[in-house]
């Protein structure tokens, strides 16, 4: 936590309250030069309490992302033309897997707005030390129930902290698009010699990633052997053994467990469906060619009870 937050809406209205009267005073005499600037001098302190009181509410909230970007020619400051050309990559990259995460299915072409406003990502605010740039979204629930905010995001940091045993789980979570946006930021935080580190508080614990040069170079090299799985349809029976919050049930078949993952706006379908019992379910199911470990990983979607 950046500071109690109820210590800060305390200060912030104690503040306010103040600067409001130096105000009202400083109106009254418009020849005093020094009470003119005690005016604003209190406003801007006030101001920059109400901000960070807004940062710090979004953080307990699970709205606040923290990215902060290191480097030699970093002091605090960095490129404008570069920054826009970097945030472009990881901006698309959350809203390709939000989409993903929503509907099951790659987006072909813009998200759609109901992705981009359930998002709401916003730039809030720069801090201190290095590069640091504060994101924030809409952590409330949908229809579904679920944040499409704090799902994303623990799909991003799941991706970005992923090992080559789950990798190609991770990426079908936030699919081929985000994945190639995802490493496209890596690109180019690469070519500016730039390391980076990514923070998010989020309901279950803080979430990070300490994005060093070794670092990006592991996930530039991950991200770059995905290639396009083969697709195909497929009908699964079996019990069901468990339905989890994180987007995934868990069927026993005579094949052995299967993972199966279903996109939020199914969610309420999903759970009608009773453990333990009997149920056929269609299936999208993803084949991807492991090239480091010369092996097919299949993964699956649902699509609907047969």
């Amino acid at each position: 936590m950046m500071m109690s937050s109820e210590f800060l809406r305390g200060h912030a209205d104690a503040l306010s309250r103040f600067a409001k009267e130096t105000v009202d005073r400083a109106r009254a005499a418009p020849d005093d030069f020094f009470l003119q600037l005690a005016a604003k001098n209190q406003e801007d302190s006030a101001r920059a309490v109400e901000h960070q009181l807004l940062l710090d509410e979004a953080e307990e909230a699970g709205e606040l992302f923290d990215l902060r970007l290191i480097g030699p020619q970093v002091n605090g400051c960095i490129s404008l033309d570069w920054f826009i050309k970097a945030m472009e990559p990881l901006s698309k990259a959350w809203k390709l897997a939000a989409h993903r995460l929503r509907y099951g299915t790659d987006s072909s072409r813009a998200v759609g707005a109901d992705v981009v406003s359930a998002l709401n990502l916003k730039l809030a605010g720069i801090g201190h030390g290095s590069a640091r740039i504060f994101v924030t979204g809409n952590a409330r629930p949908d229809l579904t129930g679920e944040s499409l905010l704090q799902a994303t995001l623990v799909q991003i940091f799941r991706l970005l902290n992923s090992s080559q045993d789950d990798f190609y789980d991770a990426v079908d979570a936030i699919g081929g698009r985000s994945a190639h946006q995802l490493g496209e930021f890596m690109r180019r935080l690469d070519d500016a010699g730039l390391a980076a580190q990514f923070t998010w508080e989020s309901p279950r614990g803080r979430q990070f990633w300490e994005g060093g040069p070794d670092e990006i170079t592991r996930i530039r090299a991950l991200l770059d052997t995905i290639r396009e799985p083969e697709r195909y349809e497929e009908v699964i029976q079996g019990r069901i053994a468990g339905i989890a919050d994180t987007g995934r049930l868990e069927m026993r078949t005579d094949n052995g467990k299967l993972l199966v993952r279903f996109p939020l706006k199914l969610t309420e379908q999903v759970q009608r469906l009773t453990v333990t019992s009997m149920t056929s379910i269609r299936v999208e199911t993803a084949c991807y060619w492991d090239s480091v470990q010369k092996k097919d990983i299949r993964k699956r979607q649902f699509i609907s009870v047969e």
